[in-house]
């Protein structure tokens, strides 16, 4: 089944790569080059099934804008991956504690991402 999906990131490159295996995948999305844009989006809805949220960005940090989308009942259900280059054990744990659904890293393999909006990955 098609999801709607939001890829959040400040890199166009790589927003704009994950958004053609999205498209490759059958799936819809939108992509945001920060995290106050997609915040903006959000509240004038509808929201999205799936984030895809860059951890590392100017202004609206991926952490924050978490914590944002996890703070409003009526978001509780956008499954949420981050995307980041790299990962250490700590930072997984401390992001999944803030309501993360998983992690990607980047770059993002299709069969990765596609385990991921299947709900069969996404390392967390």
């Amino acid at each position: 089944m098609a999801k709607n999906v939001w890829i959040v990131d400040d890199d166009r490159e790589m927003a704009e790569a994950i958004g053609l295996m999205l498209d490759l995948l059958g799936h819809r999305r939108r992509i945001f080059l920060s995290g106050k844009a997609a915040g903006r989006a959000l509240l004038q809805g509808p929201p999205p099934d799936v984030i895809l949220l860059d951890l590392n960005m100017p202004v609206v940090p991926g952490d924050e804008f978490l914590k944002f989308v996890r703070s409003r009942r009526q978001w509780q259900r956008i499954r949420v991956f981050m995307l980041t280059s790299e990962f250490a054990e700590t930072e997984r744990a401390r992001l999944l504690g803030l309501g993360a659904n998983g992690y990607l890293t980047k770059p993002v393999a299709l069969e990765e991402l596609e385990a991921v909006l299947e709900g069969q990955g996404g390392g967390g």
